[in-house]
C-alpha cells in the first residue's frame, strides 16, 4: 500500500494523509481516526527518512541526556517529552552514561535519523559533531550543561549560587571543617559547583583543608569512593556538600555501611532533589532545581528556533535551598 493508493481509498489529498499522521493537531479528529483506520487496516508505513529528505523536517526531537538514572534527567526529559507531544513531536531518548563515546554513538545515530533537532546534555567531547549538526540545519539547545559552541541555545541553573547557597549553609551552622565532591572539571556545572563552594568559604575567611575537595564522575560509585577518601583522612570534615545527587547516594551508602552518623558525625547537603530525599531518614538538605520548568522551555526555545523566530537565547534558573534534617551544627570538640 503506498501513501497515494491510501489517498485514493480514502478520497483524502496526499498532503492531507500526511498531515494526519505527522502534524495530528492539524487535521480534524474525525479525519484523522479514518486516515490511522486504513494504516493500521493496511499495515501501511510512512518512511521517515523519506519524508524528511522532502521536508527537511522529521518532526523528531533527539534528546542526549548523560545518565539516565540520574532523577534529575528524567523529571526534566518527561516535560521536555509533554511539550512535545503537545505541538505534534516525538522523542527519541538517548542515554550517554556520562561516557563521550557513547554520546558520539547517540549522537551519529540521530544525525542520521535526520531529527529536526537535538537536545544535549554534553559530556564536553564532541564538539565536531555537534558543529555537524549545527551544519545540517538541525536546531540545537544545550540543557544542564554548555557545550561551549557558538551561537546555541541554553538552559541551566545557577550552579554558582546554588553551591554557595549550600556552603553558607553549613556555615552558618557553625562548620569550619567543610569538604566537597565535585564532579569532572571540564563540565560547566561541576565548575560552577565547586566556584560557588569556595567563593562561600572564601567569604568567611575558611580554609579549606588538604584533601577536602574530591573529585568524581558524577556517577554514585565515585561518590562512595571519594567519600571513603574523605573519611580516611586524619580530621575527616564535619560537613560536605555533594555537587549532585548520584554522588551524594553514594556518599549516604558509605557513611551507613560504617556506621556514621547523618547528622551527629557528618552533615550532608546535595545538589538536586530526588524523591528519594525527603524520604531517607534523616531527610536530605537540598539545592532543588525546578526541573519541570527547565524541560518546558528547553522545548519551547527549541520550537521558537524552528519556527525561525528569537535571537539566541541564555535562560538561567534560579536554585533553592531546601533544608531538612541531614543538616546540624557541628559535634562538640
Amino acid at each position: 500500500m503506498t501513501l497515494h493508493e491510501l489517498a485514493h481509498e480514502l478520497n483524502l489529498s496526499i498532503a492531507t494523509i500526511s498531515r494526519a499522521l505527522s502534524r495530528p493537531e492539524d487535521v480534524a479528529p474525525p479525519t484523522r481516526q479514518r486516515v490511522l483506520a486504513a494504516v493500521h487496516r493496511h499495515g501501511y508505513t510512512p518512511n521517515g527518512t523519506r519524508r524528511s529528505l522532502r521536508t527537511q523536517q522529521t518532526r523528531t526531537i533527539g534528546i542526549v541526556v548523560s545518565d539516565i538514572r540520574n532523577l534529575f534527567f528524567a523529571a526534566v526529559v518527561k516535560a521536555i517529552e509533554d511539550e512535545a507531544r503537545i505541538n505534534g513531536y516525538t522523542v527519541l531518548i538517548c542515554n550517554a552514561d556520562e561516557d563521550s563515546a557513547k554520546e558520539e554513538t547517540a549522537l551519529q545515530l540521530l544525525l542520521e535519523r535526520k531529527v529536526s533537532g537535538v537536545i544535549n546534555c554534553s559530556t564536553g567531547a564532541n564538539l565536531d559533531l555537534l558543529r555537524t549538526f549545527q551544519k545540517s540545519g538541525a536546531v540545537l539547545v544545550d540543557l544542564d550543561r554548555e557545550s561551549g559552541l557558538k551561537n546555541v541555545d541554553t538552559v541551566v541553573v545557577d550552579n554558582r549560587r546554588g553551591a554557595e547557597l549550600a556552603t553558607q549553609h553549613l556555615i552558618e551552622l557553625g562548620h569550619l571543617d567543610i569538604a566537597t565532591i565535585a564532579g569532572p572539571p571540564h563540565l560547566s556545572n561541576a565548575r560552577g559547583r565547586l566556584a560557588g563552594f569556595e567563593d562561600a568559604i572564601r567569604a568567611h575567611s575558611i580554609r579549606i583543608k588538604k584533601g577536602y575537595v574530591q573529585f568524581g564522575n558524577f556517577l554514585q560509585e565515585s561518590g562512595y569512593q571519594c567519600a571513603q577518601k574523605l573519611f580516611s583522612l586524619r580530621h575527616p570534615p564535619s560537613a560536605l556538600f555533594v555537587a549532585n545527587m548520584e554522588m551524594a547516594a553514594g556518599v549516604i551508602a558509605f557513611v551507613r555501611d560504617h556506621g556514621i552518623a547523618i547528622p551527629g558525625q557528618i552533615s550532608i547537603v546535595g545538589f538536586d532533589d530526588s524523591f528519594w530525599a525527603r524520604y531517607m531518614e534523616p531527610p536530605l538538605t537540598v539545592i532543588a532545581q525546578p526541573t519541570e520548568k527547565m524541560g518546558k522551555r528547553t522545548m519551547e526555545l527549541l520550537l521558537a528556533r524552528l519556527r525561525g523566530g528569537k535571537p539566541v537565547e541564555t535562560l538561567i534558573f534560579t536554585p533553592e535551598l531546601i533544608v531538612r534534617r541531614s543538616t546540624s551544627s557541628p559535634p562538640p570538640p
